[in-house]
């Protein structure tokens, strides 16, 4: 399978979860680039983050917006943070203070801390479900 069509064949299999589940750039896309489409760790961070830009997140947010799930100051103050963050964090990654195997060391044991946080609190019933939408 070529890089390019194992690309296209991520975006689709991300893009479904991330519309269906929320989870996207750290969780399926950076691990899914690097191991099916050839990409470094630093290339994978790119690619995402060049790609979650307002071409492709624009209509999956519309269609939770249009519902009223989403709400504008939370999106306010998440995009500043993370701006903050992506700036910090693609300046560190990129400098060559960080090597790839421990970035890569570092994006494994977030996913599996966040992963058993999820199953965790779901098991235990402290689900963060909507409550207009908790049928």
């Amino acid at each position: 399978m070529s890089a390019l069509f194992a690309a296209l064949v991520i975006g689709t299999v991300a893009g479904t979860l991330i519309g269906t589940i929320g989870a996207g750039a750290g969780a399926l896309l950076v691990p899914s680039l690097m191991f099916f489409a050839g990409q470094s760790m630093q290339g994978a961070v790119g690619v995402t983050l060049a790609m979650q830009t307002i071409p492709v997140g624009i209509g999956g947010a519309y269609l939770y917006y249009k519902k009223g799930l989403i709400d504008l100051w939370v999106v306010a103050a998440v995009a500043i943070g993370m701006l903050a963050g992506i700036l910090g964090g693609g300046a560190l990654a990129t400098s060559g203070e960080i090597s790839p195997v421990k970035l890569e060391l570092i994006l494994g044991v977030v996913l599996v801390v966040l992963g058993g946080v999820t199953i965790a609190k779901t098991l235990l019933g402290y689900t963060t479900v909507h409550p207009k939408r908790n049928s």
